[in-house]
């Protein structure tokens, strides 16, 4: 009997030119759309990082930005108006030299006391501002005898002539006998010797409203914003008087 083979014989591998050219082209094809994947997912990727970035850094900011890092804002830009230190130069105003200085010590007439009209407070030991005949000239003067007698304790604060007015005081601190702060919206004038040397600062700007802080060691002043003034309302800044380096040193402050 003859047994014949139901097996199917084996198909040879592809020999048509044309067959490996289309399966060529297809491979060919699928490498392109790989790349071209690769390319637009890292592109994605890129713009991504790069929208993150800027969100996360916000607006740029200066190098010398001023930080306000107050507990509940730290890092948080913020201006600060009250600088840091308030250095003084040595003298007071000095565009006065066409009126005579008076000698530290000469006693003010009797008749000239009812011209004393800015006084600080105080029992024994008073200071004042003195206009001579009621002029444009104003004069630091001071009382150990609770005003009965009053002497000249400095040179010309302020005068009417061109460019002082920015020089008048408004105000008396007396920290004792030796030692006083007259002040304006403008002015820091200072003594700590009676009267015999003065220093002075100057805000240009002419917005604070300047006055005494009440501190254990030396002066203490407390400035805060003119009410018509550019400054943030309701701050405030206190100051401590550094003598051996004629300065104010910023000891607290409030941005409001």
């Amino acid at each position: 009997m003859t047994v014949t083979s139901t097996r199917q014989p084996e198909v040879s591998g592809v020999t048509d030119p044309a067959e490996l050219l289309i399966r060529e082209a297809r491979a060919a094809s699928r490498r392109r759309r790989q790349r071209v994947l690769v390319i637009v997912v890292a592109v994605l990727v890129a713009t991504v990082a790069g929208f993150l970035a800027v969100g996360n850094s916000g607006p740029p900011k200066h190098v010398n930005a001023p930080v306000n890092t107050d507990p509940g804002s730290v890092g948080v830009p913020k201006t600060l108006p009250y600088p840091a230190t308030l250095k003084m130069q040595r003298g007071l105003y000095d565009g006065g030299g066409h009126i005579p200085a008076l000698p530290w010590g000469r006693v003010i007439p009797a008749s000239q006391l009812r011209w004393i009209n800015i006084k600080s407070s105080g029992a024994i030991d008073e200071w004042g501002v003195w206009r001579p005949n009621g002029d444009g000239g104003l004069y630091p003067v001071r009382s150990t005898d609770g005003g009965v007698h009053w002497t000249a304790a400095g040179p010309l604060l302020a005068t009417d002539w061109a460019g002082g007015g920015i020089y008048y005081v408004g105000k008396v601190i007396s920290d004792g006998p030796t030692s006083v702060v007259m002040v304006s919206n403008a002015v820091i004038d200072v003594t700590t010797d009676g009267g015999r040397q003065w220093y002075q600062y100057l805000n240009p700007a002419s917005d604070w409203i300047i006055g005494g802080q009440p501190v254990s060691v030396s002066i203490g002043i407390r400035i805060r914003p003119f009410p018509d003034g550019n400054l943030p309302k309701g701050s405030y800044a206190t100051y401590v008087l550094n003598d051996a380096r004629h300065e104010w040193v910023r000891t607290s402050q409030s941005i409001g």
